[in-house]
C-alpha cells in the first residue's frame, strides 16, 4: 500500500515495536533505533540456543537501561523442558521476576503453571511455538491467564484483525524476519533426523537442505523466502494489533538496528512508498533474501525460494556483457570501492566478489574510480577465480560501506544501569554512640540490621555539614545491589561528628551484614506440585489413530479406535461410530483448523452431544472440546514435564500422549509419575512438518543428499512432511512396560496408504515383531 500512513491514523496510539536482541549489542542498537520494546534470551531456556543470549548481569543493565527510556524487555522462555529442568527452571524464574522483566515468552505449558502458582507478577506472552491460529485459540489463552498471544504468521490480516478484535488479549505479529516452512512448534524435522529440536532452541535448518525427487533437478522445496509486511502496514495498523515483531536473534547489531530505524519510520508515517523502497534496498545490503509477505492477503501466494538460500543482498540490475576481465551491467545504485557484490551462476549459486576495481563502461579501461553513480552502466574488474557468466543474470550489491557507516548508536558505561533496591538509612545519634539501621522491604515484609559506632562522640561544629557527609557516604554504595532510599535522622540529639573514614567503614559492614539478612529473608523456592491420583492398570491397552476408517477395516484387538475428523466426509463418523462401542472411539480435532473452517467443526461436534471421547492436538481445539468430560492431548501438545500435565488436566484433559521426540530417560520419568494417564507413542510416521504451503516440487517422495526419503502428504489445506521410515519404539516396548507404561498408540495418519499395510503393521506391533524403523530421540539425549 503505498504513501505515508495517513493522519487519522496518527492520532491514535501505534502499535509497539518490538525488535530483537541476541546480544547486549543488538540491544543497544534496537533502542537508539526506536524500538518501544526488545525481547532476549537466557543462555538456558531459549529457542535461540545459539545466539550469543544474555547472562543475568547483563540481562539486568538491559532492563535497567530500557526502563530509563520507558520502553520494554521481555525474556523468550519459550522452549519445551523436560522433567528433571523444572528446578532450574524455578531458580531462573526467580531471577527473571527479580530482574523486573516486563514479560516472560513462554511455550511449555509446565512452564505457565509455575509462573501462575509462583510469579504472577511476571506477565505470560504465548510464543508463537504454541501454534495459534484462530480466535479459539487466543481466547483459550485470555482464560489460562496469558496477557499476549504471539499469533502464528501463517495468518490472513483479515484472521488478524477478528483475533486482535474479539480475544481480549494483545496480540502480536511478525512484520519481518526469516521464516519455518512449518508451523512454528510443530517441526520434528531437526530433532527427528539429527537429534537437535526445534522446541529446544537447537533447529538444524534441515529445510533449508537440497532434496530432489524423481524426474527433478536438485533444489530447496522448502526453503522460505524472508517475510516483510512493509507493503500491509496501513492494514496492520486498523488491525488492532499491540505489537509488531521482527525476528532476528542470531542477527547483528547493525541488522537490528537497521530494521528497527525502518519500520521505526514506517510505522510513525515519516516513509512514502519511494522512500520505503530505496530505504529497504539499502538495508538489504546488510542481509536480504528474497521477500515474501506470505499469506497476509494472498492464498495463493508461493513463498518458497527453490535457488540460493543465503544472503544475496539488493539488487542492482543484470550481467549486460562480459569483456574480459570486465563485468559490464546497468546499475541502479551508487558503489563505492570495496563494496561486496554478488552474481548469480548455475545451480543455484552466486559468485561473490569486492569491487575493488571499478569504472564506467565509457571510461578508458586503465581509468579507476572510488566511487560510480546510480543509474549508470558500470564495468566491474572480475577476479582470476570468476566463473563464466550468463548474460542477464541478477547482479546484487551484497555489501555496502555507506549503508553500514549509517548505522551508529553508543552503548551505555558497563554498570551505569545495573538495577538496584532502594535501602532506607535511619541514623540514632547520641554522645555515646551512634546506631546506623537499614531496612527494606522484602516479598511484603520489613528487613533490616543494624550496627554500632561506640563513642564518646563530639557534636558537630558545623551540623548541617555533618549531615551532608552521611548522605553522601551511602550515595556510594558502589558494587552493591542497593541505592539510597530515604535517608532520616532521629532528633534526639545535634549531629554528632564522625570522621569520613569511620563513616565509610560503617556503611561497608552495614550493607554487607544487611545483604545477608535479605538473602537469608527471601522465601525459598516452592516446591514442584505433584501428579497424584495415577494407577497402573494391569493390562496393555492400545489405541490406534486414523484419519480414514476404512484404513483400519476390521483389525481385531483395539481398545480404543482413534479417528480425526473431517467435516467434509460425515460419512465416516457414521460408519466409526456404527462400528465402535461409545467407550472404544474416541473422535480427534485436527492440529490445525483455521477460523474459515472452526464454525464448521464447532457445529460438527454440537451435533453429536452423546460422544463420550475426544482429543485435541492444538490450544484451539482443546477450546472448541469446552466441557467435554473425556480429552486426550495429542503429541503436538507437548507433555515434556508433570508441570505440563497438572496444567492440562486444569483444562479437562485426562490423558497425555507423550512426545514422539522425548528421550527414554524423560519418557520413564513421566511414565512413572503419570501412570495411566500417560500414552505412548510406539509407532508412526510422524509429521516432521506441518505446513501451509505447498512445497516447491511436483514430486510426492523427496530425497535429500543422505539418501534418506520423504513423502508430502495434504491433509485437508496443509502439506505434510513424513519420512518414509516409520519412528518407532517396539524394540522397546519390554523396557517401556517395566517401568509403568500400559497405554501405548499406534498412529497410522500418514505413510500408510491401504488397508492391507495397515493390518500387516498392526499385527506385527501387537506381537511384538519390530518393523524397519528409527526410534527417534529414545536412544540418545534429546537436545
Amino acid at each position: 500500500m503505498g504513501g505515508r500512513i495517513p493522519s487519522c491514523r496518527l492520532n491514535k496510539k501505534l502499535p509497539e515495536l518490538l525488535a530483537p536482541s541476541g546480544t547486549p549489542e543488538a540491544a543497544w542498537a534496537a533502542l537508539a533505533y526506536g524500538a518501544n520494546a526488545v525481547y532476549a534470551g537466557l543462555p538456558r531456556f531459549s529457542a535461540r540456543a545459539e545466539a550469543d543470549n544474555f547472562s543475568f548481569e547483563a540481562l539486568d543493565e538491559l532492563i535497567g537501561y530500557a526502563h530509563s527510556l520507558d520502553r520494554r524487555v521481555y525474556v523468550a522462555f519459550n522452549t519445551l523442558i523436560q522433567q528433571s529442568e523444572l528446578d532450574e527452571a524455578l531458580k531462573v524464574l526467580a531471577n527473571i521476576r527479580d530482574l523486573n522483566a516486563d514479560g516472560v515468552i513462554v511455550q511449555d505449558m509446565g512452564i505457565v503453571r509455575l509462573i501462575c502458582r509462583n510469579f504472577p507478577q511476571l506477565r505470560l506472552h504465548a510464543s508463537t511455538q504454541l501454534a495459534i491460529h484462530n480466535l479459539d485459540g487466543a481466547k483459550k489463552l485470555a482464560e489460562i491467564g496469558f496477557s499476549r498471544v504471539v499469533l502464528a504468521r501463517e495468518l490472513s490480516i483479515d484472521e488478524i484483525e477478528k483475533i486482535s478484535r474479539d480475544c481480549g488479549i494483545e496480540t502480536e505479529v511478525f512484520i519481518h524476519g526469516a521464516l519455518c516452512y512449518s508451523y512454528s512448534g510443530l517441526c520434528l524435522f531437526s530433532s527427528h533426523m539429527l537429534g537437535r529440536s526445534g522446541n529446544r532452541g537447537r533447529c538444524a535448518y534441515c529445510c533449508r537442505q537440497p532434496f530432489h525427487a524423481s524426474g527433478e533437478k536438485e533444489n530447496l522445496p522448502f526453503s522460505m523466502k524472508d517475510f516483510c509486511a512493509a507493503d500491509h502496514m496501513n492494514a496492520l495498523l486498523a488491525a488492532g494489533v499491540f505489537s509488531l515483531k521482527i525476528e532476528g536473534r542470531m542477527k547483528s547489531p547493525l541488522y537490528v538496528g537497521a530494521f528497527t530505524d525502518f519500520y521505526h519510520r514506517l510505522i510513525n508515517g515519516k516513509l512514502n512508498t519511494d522512500e520505503r523502497i530505496e530505504l529497504l534496498a539499502d538495508i538489504q545490503t546488510i542481509f536480504g533474501r528474497p521477500a515474501t509477505d506470505l499469506y497476509l492477503n494472498n492464498p495463493d501466494n508461493k513463498p518458497v525460494e527453490v535457488g540460493n538460500d543465503g544472503h544475496h543482498g539488493a539488487f542492482i540490475g543484470t550481467v549486460k556483457a562480459i569483456t574480459a576481465p570486465w563485468l559490464i551491467l546497468h546499475s541502479n545504485r551508487a558503489l563505492q570501492k570495496h563494496d561486496g557484490l554478488k552474481v548469480e551462476t548455475t545451480g543455484n549459486h552466486s559468485f561473490g566478489f569486492a569491487a575493488d576495481e571499478m569504472r564506467l563502461s565509457t571510461d578508458p579501461e586503465r581509468k579507476r574510480r572510488f566511487e560510480l553513480p546510480a543509474n549508470a552502466e558500470i564495468a566491474l574488474k572480475l577476479p582470476p577465480d570468476a566463473p563464466r557468466f550468463e548474460i542477464g543474470v541478477p547482479v546484487y550489491c551484497s555489501f555496502s560501506q555507506t549503508v553500514r557507516q549509517r548505522y551508529e548508536f553508543s552503548a551505555p558505561r558497563p554498570g551505569q544501569f545495573r538495577q538496584r533496591r532502594r535501602v532506607d538509612i535511619n541514623v540514632f545519634q547520641s554522645f555515646e554512640c551512634m546506631k546506623l539501621v537499614a531496612s527494606a522491604d522484602c516479598d511484603g515484609k520489613t528487613v533490616q540490621a543494624e550496627i554500632y559506632l561506640p563513642g564518646p562522640l563530639e557534636s558537630a561544629r558545623q551540623p548541617e555539614k555533618s549531615v551532608e557527609t552521611v548522605r553522601q557516604c551511602f550515595e556510594k554504595l558502589g558494587e552493591t545491589d542497593w541505592m539510597l532510599g530515604e535517608l532520616t535522622f532521629e532528633k534526639t540529639n545535634a549531629p554528632m561528628f564522625v570522621p569520613a573514614s569511620v563513616m565509610n567503614d560503617a556503611r561497608r559492614r552495614l550493607i554487607e551484614d544487611f545483604s545477608t539478612v535479605w538473602k537469608e529473608s527471601r522465601p525459598e523456592l516452592p516446591r514442584l506440585d505433584i501428579f497424584s491420583g495415577v494407577s497402573v492398570p494391569p493390562s496393555i491397552l492400545w489405541s490406534i489413530k486414523v484419519r480414514s476408517i476404512h484404513l483400519i477395516g476390521k483389525l481385531d484387538g483395539i481398545d480404543e479406535l482413534v479417528l480425526e475428523i473431517d467435516p467434509s466426509k460425515p460419512e465416516e463418523i457414521e460408519t466409526a461410530r456404527a462400528s465402535r462401542p461409545p467407550e472404544k472411539l474416541r473422535l480427534a480435532l485436527p492440529t490445525i483448523i483455521r477460523d474459515e473452517d472452526v464454525d464448521t467443526f464447532r457445529e460438527l461436534i454440537a451435533s453429536l452431544p452423546d460422544q463420550q471421547k475426544w482429543e485435541a492436538a492444538n490450544i484451539g481445539g482443546l477450546h472448541l472440546l469446552k466441557g467435554k468430560e473425556d480429552i486426550t492431548a495429542d503429541w503436538p501438545l507437548y507433555t515434556l514435564n508433570t508441570q505440563a500435565a497438572l496444567q492440562w488436566r486444569e483444562q479437562g484433559i485426562r490423558q497425555f500422549v507423550l512426545s514422539p521426540e522425548d528421550d527414554a530417560q524423560n519418557l520413564n520419568a513421566l511414565i512413572a509419575q503419570l501412570g495411566d494417564a500417560s500414552i505412548v507413542p510406539v509407532y508412526q510416521h510422524t509429521p516432521l512438518m506441518i505446513s501451509a504451503t505447498r512445497p516447491a516440487t511436483t514430486g510426492e517422495d523427496l530425497t535429500d543428499r543422505s539418501h534418506r526419503t520423504f513423502r508430502v502428504e495434504q491433509n485437508g489445506r496443509q502439506f505434510v512432511v513424513v519420512n518414509e521410515t516409520p519412528f518407532s519404539l517396539v524394540r522397546n516396548l519390554d523396557d517401556l512396560k517395566a517401568t509403568g507404561a500400559r497405554r501405548f498408540r499406534i498412529d497410522l495418519c500418514y505413510g500408510i496408504d491401504t488397508p492391507e499395510q495397515a493390518t500387516d503393521v498392526v499385527s506385527k506391533i501387537m506381537n511384538g515383531v519390530p518393523p524397519p524403523s528409527h526410534p527417534g530421540n529414545f536412544l540418545r539425549e534429546l537436545q
